[in-house]
């Protein structure tokens, strides 16, 4: 009986001695799925990795976007189609070249300077508006978006670019600058051909002055004995004559003058008097009464000359249309000038016309907007045109009483 106990004890103890434990099975269990898990872990990460291929692949094939890639020495590593097609020339042709080897020679000390403080980590990116000149020299006008990455492989930093083609949008706007310059020439011409007549009237004045006094000079002279006196008061209004009668001829050939494109010193308040010299006889005929307040401490402005006495011009024929229909009060036009806290010139061109409503203060610089049955609606628009490419404003408000004021800044 005991030996049979003890044969079922040992027994029983190989059994549990031979039997897996539970953690056991489940490890067996975990290692014969582990293969499978990995496979498809395996799969969705190529999956993933085909897609993000796929996905730079069409970015990198984008028509409409020029893609390269640069190196630490500045030379092409990868470019897509769609630059290749912007430049005209080959992948292969590209790696032996740098964007500088491209760039028009004006614009290459800047993209230098650039690209070298992006490989400085100086910044994280710059966007230039550039040319390109393609394989057969033509220009190109690109919006170029740069960026720096570091290659995880190699460690070397690399630069990445994005070319927009913007060619078609430069020309036009180049063509519509150009169209509102002749525009504005053509509007100052048949302006100054209406005042053909007020003009001619306004030389003739002292012109005919000038022959009357001298009349009347050489027969005090004649008399016994001469009237030295008179003769000398005469003589000094034939001077003056003389001079009003100059400075109206010099006005007319500054505003016949082609406007040049270059900038230089202006003295403001000189322009004014000058336009309304021009402007005088018009002015008189239209029985306008004009008011000067001219600040004599304004420092010149750098600006282009005949721009802004196109602008100023504008506005005081402007104002003058304005008082057209007024009948009932003074037509004035008051024109003023003040140097501003920061040293900016302001000028302001005041009527006392028919004005403006708040709601058309802003919308009557639009293009093609008018007030007039017979205008165009683009003085207004070329004017803070010209203005804001000389660094000022141009804006307009209703008048206290009457009229309205429109204002133009111009900076140092």
């Amino acid at each position: 009986m005991a030996k049979k106990a003890k044969a079922k004890k040992l027994k029983a103890k190989n059994k549990r001695r031979r039997a897996p434990a539970k953690s056991d099975q489940r490890n067996a269990a975990q290692r014969v799925a582990a293969p499978s898990l990995t496979a498809r872990r395996l799969a969705a990460l190529e999956s993933q990795k085909r897609t993000d291929d796929a996905r730079w692949r069409a970015i990198a094939d984008n028509p409409f976007m020029g893609i390269t890639v640069v190196d630490n020495n500045q030379y092409f590593i990868m470019t897509n189609p769609a630059f290749q097609a912007m430049t005209g020339y080959t992948n292969d042709e590209l790696r032996k070249l740098t964007p500088l080897d491209i760039t028009p020679a004006a614009q290459r000390e800047e993209n230098r300077q650039a690209f070298v403080e992006l490989q400085r980590g100086e910044r994280g990116h710059y966007e230039l508006i550039k040319q390109l000149v393609r394989k057969n020299g033509a220009p190109i006008w690109v919006q170029l978006y740069v960026f720096a990455v570091t290659d995880e492989v190699s460690g070397e930093r690399q630069t990445f670019g994005m070319n927009f083609d913007i060619t078609d949008k430069t020309q036009a706007q180049e063509a519509l600058q150009n169209a509102q310059a002749e525009l504005a020439r053509s509007t100052t011409a048949s302006r100054m051909g209406a005042m053909a007549a007020s003009i001619a009237h306004e030389i003739n004045q002292p012109l005919t002055a000038i022959v009357a006094n001298a009349g009347a000079g050489l027969r005090f002279i004649a008399r016994t004995p001469a009237d030295l006196g008179e003769t000398r008061t005469i003589l000094e209004k034939i001077v003056q004559d003389g001079q009003r009668a100059g400075d109206v001829i010099h006005s007319i050939r500054a505003a016949f003058r082609p406007q040049e494109t270059s900038r230089g010193p202006v003295d403001v308040n000189q322009l004014i008097n000058e336009v309304l010299i021009l402007m005088r006889g018009e002015l008189e005929s239209r029985a306008i009464f004009v008011k000067t307040a001219l600040d004599e401490r304004l420092a010149p402005v750098t600006a282009n000359r005949g721009q802004i006495r196109q602008v100023f011009f504008n506005l005081v024929t402007n104002a003058a249309e304005a008082m057209d229909a007024v009948t009932d009060r003074t037509r004035t036009l008051m024109v003023s000038s003040a140097r501003g806290d920061n040293g900016e010139v302001g000028v302001a061109v005041e009527d006392s016309g028919t004005g403006i409503g708040a709601d058309q203060a802003e919308q009557i610089f639009s293009s093609f907007y008018t007030t007039k049955a017979d205008g165009m609606g683009m003085g207004l628009s070329i004017c803070r045109s010209i203005i804001e490419a000389h660094g000022g404003r141009l804006w307009a408000t209703p008048g206290a009483q009457h009229g309205a004021i429109f204002r133009f800044t111009l900076p140092r």
